[in-house]
């Protein structure tokens, strides 16, 4: 789960030109910040399944579990009403599930290599027996 939020808030830093110091501190209300903080809070609620409140734990620069409430209600609207928003939003969960499965590969092929040499290794202890 630590791996999928870190990938969201990277692909979302992207997305709206924002840098990720503004998921862990609440520094300014600019409205790309903000954007990007509904779409990850909605992502956590709605895709990951994650409380309203433990949102904060994911989303430090959040005050309390009502924000988080607020994110959703809101960003479920905008996606109801505006075709700009749920297109982008559409297109953020396209680009997350692209970089998860990139990760999945990554972390099977390294577990697979490390196998490997484990398998090496009692092969080689077995011959010292």
């Amino acid at each position: 789960m630590e791996k999928t939020i870190k990938i969201a808030k990277s692909v979302l830093s992207t997305m709206f030109g924002i840098s990720e110091i503004h998921f862990e501190k609440h520094i300014t209300r600019e409205t790309p910040v903000n954007e990007a903080r509904r779409f990850l809070v909605y992502y956590l609620v709605r895709e990951c399944g994650i409380r309203y409140s433990y949102v904060k734990e994911y989303v430090p620069s959040l005050t309390n579990h009502a924000t988080a409430i607020h994110h959703v209600k809101t960003m479920k609207n905008m996606l109801d009403i505006y075709p700009k928003t749920r297109k982008l939003y559409n297109d953020f969960k396209i680009t997350m599930e692209t970089e998860g499965q990139t990760h999945l590969i990554r972390d099977f092929e390294k577990a697979n290599n490390e196998m490997e040499l484990i398998k090496e290794r009692i092969k080689s202890l077995k011959k010292l027996l």
